[in-house]
């Protein structure tokens, strides 16, 4: 294929999977709540404006690294002064403001097309390229994820962008393409220090650097060859330093972060309630295989990619062997947590795009697997692309919590008496729902915390009171009667319901129990309506419902509404 040709199929499939990642970006706008993970970013980049110390010592700041956050402030900033000042606290404003963001993720997921393009033809040609950008512009949790403001997906931009690069440094061995390479590297960490994985491949380019001396002697060519290997590392340090100055300014901060809200709770060493699924999970390693890479992009292209990368290591060839280090050195790495939610595997399944494509090109060019190979590769491109259409019915259909805030708007009376659990997925009550301030909490926390905003809500307090292990069964029990009685509604969608359930029933008996009660309507209320939506094409819907629960709780939960049925 010539190079016109493949750039013209590429602007096709690239065309493809941009209008994929760009579709309908305002979707359950301006209720940034529902995405914890995106709320984080939105919030942080807001404070950024004001102060890098505000923003700094904000709760969980450190989280997530802030390059995602000043490339939003200066989108911001142009369309500040090109149209008017984004006001947090107007309705069309903040839709606005979420739509600037999520369109910065769709461009980053886009751009990663063509680089992931770029990286397979250096490896095995052409159709390689190709193969590799479709089978990514189609993997359906890239499609989610370039649909929020997480740092998830502007980080593997930049970790392919850094793959590119030192595949030039293990071909070249220049000083400009080590620069490149740490720099690149530099900003993958900034958006999220997950990406510190790249240094394998980084040193294992540097080791296939043609200027690597072939003989012990002479010593002086050995010492060149390791200084020129401390260029990548020495320009991502200094990356890092000057774009994320607050790191060495609040260092104590950034280390309280990062121990609390990355180390802790992925090592195991502490157990907070949204860990709660993955309590009873028999192999945290395993389940990347059973579920996040089966539901992220789909069983047919999982086991072309997977064979693919023991093809690259079977190959032997040099870029064969760079490629096949990516997955694995990703894999090494964050495979080892204990608390696997689906997003982590949006870098793996982009490096396993390469594999699945250098795989199904190599076979095709061979003369006797061409036709069984051709076949194969257009069913896996049929059943991803089958995939990623019936998913994007999530963006087509309307949010099931806006929906059921639509609802509750209808059928509620002002005043109405309802309980509620500290989610982020409850629908919009109230100014919530019909004058959202972005810089407000809607959650009702707190054990016996009231809020009236047309709705009289009560909340149930499941997030620390009842998963706390010190009061007794009969206290929790009182207190959930107790809360109950207050209310004639309860309004709840499926998170700690999904949470509880996977608790040890020696110790949250109590809750699950309640849940089963409340299902079976013998506390006196019967299920009202329920608001869902699933992946559908044709007609046909996709029960997801086994997935890793945050690959349904950010854009498609279950919504319940239980009326009182007896006094």
């Amino acid at each position: 294929m010539s190079r016109t040709r493949a750039l013209l199929v590429l602007a096709v499939i690239t065309a493809i999977g941009g209008a994929l990642r760009f579709y309908n970006l305002a979707w359950g706008a301006p209720y940034y709540h529902f995405h914890m993970d995106e709320h984080y970013v939105f919030a942080g980049a807001d404070l950024l404006r004001v102060s890098m110390r505000d923003a700094a010592l904000s709760g969980k700041f450190f989280m997530y690294g802030p390059l995602p956050m000043y490339v939003l402030n200066g989108i911001r900033w142009v369309y500040e002064g090109l149209a008017h000042p984004i006001a947090l606290n107007v309705h069309q404003d903040q839709i606005t403001y979420m739509v600037l963001g999520r369109a910065l993720s769709a461009t980053f997921g886009t751009a990663m097309i063509p680089l992931v393009y770029a990286i397979a033809t250096r490896v095995s040609g052409r159709l390689a390229g190709l193969l590799s950008a479709a089978f990514l512009s189609l993997s359906v949790l890239h499609i989610r994820d370039s649909h929020f403001l997480s740092v998830d997906i502007s980080m593997t931009f930049f970790c392919m962008l850094t793959w590119l690069a030192l595949m030039r440094m293990a071909e070249s061995g220049s000083l400009r393409s080590a620069v490149v390479t740490g720099m690149t590297f530099a900003a993958a960490i900034i958006c999220k220090y997950t990406a510190v994985f790249m240094a394998v491949p980084i040193a294992v380019a540097h080791f296939f650097s043609p200027l690597r001396p072939s003989s012990l002697q002479p010593f002086a060519a050995w010492r060149r060859w390791v200084l020129r290997g401390l260029v990548p590392v020495a320009t991502s340090i200094v990356t890092f330093l000057v774009l994320d100055p607050m790191v060495w300014q609040y260092f104590d901060k950034f280390l309280f972060d990062v121990r609390t809200q990355i180390t802790e709770p992925h090592t195991g060493g502490v157990q907070p309630i949204w860990l709660a699924h993955f309590v009873n999970l028999p192999s945290p390693r395993l389940f990347w295989f059973t579920n996040l890479l089966w539901w992220g992009m789909g069983p047919a292209l999982e086991v072309v990619s997977l064979a693919g990368v023991l093809w690259l290591l079977a190959r032997r060839t040099r870029p064969a062997l760079l490629a096949a280090t990516v997955p694995i050195a990703y894999f090494a790495v964050a495979g080892s947590t204990q608390a696997p939610f689906i997003r982590y595997a949006i870098p793996f399944i982009a490096a396993l795009s390469v594999s699945a494509g250098v795989l199904c090109a190599d076979l095709v060019r061979n003369p006797k697997w061409r036709l069984p190979a051709a076949v194969g590769t257009l069913l896996v491109l049929g059943a991803t692309a089958a995939y990623a259409a019936a998913y994007m019915n999530i963006f087509r259909q309307p949010d099931a919590r806006v929906a059921a805030a639509r609802y509750l708007r209808q059928e509620l009376p002002y005043g109405t008496k309802v309980l509620v659990e500290p989610s982020q997925n409850i629908p919009p009550i109230g100014s919530y729902f019909y004058a959202t301030d972005f810089n407000r909490d809607y959650v009702v926390w707190g054990p016996h915390e009231e809020r009236f905003d047309w709705l009289r809500m009560y909340g149930l307090d499941t997030y620390r009171y009842l998963y706390d292990r010190r009061p007794t069964p009969d206290e929790k029990r009182s207190y959930i009667a107790s809360r109950l009685a207050l209310v004639d509604w309860i309004v709840m969608d499926d998170t700690y319901v999904q949470w509880y359930n996977h608790l040890p029933a020696a110790e949250y008996a109590v809750m699950q129990q309640h849940y089963k009660d409340l299902f079976d309507g013998r506390l006196g209320f019967s299920l009202e309506k329920t608001f869902k939506v699933y992946p559908s094409l044709f007609g046909y819907e996709i029960n997801d419902d086994s997935s890793e629960f945050t690959f349904r709780l950010f854009d498609h939960p279950r919504v319940y509404i239980f009326k009182r049925t007896t006094g």
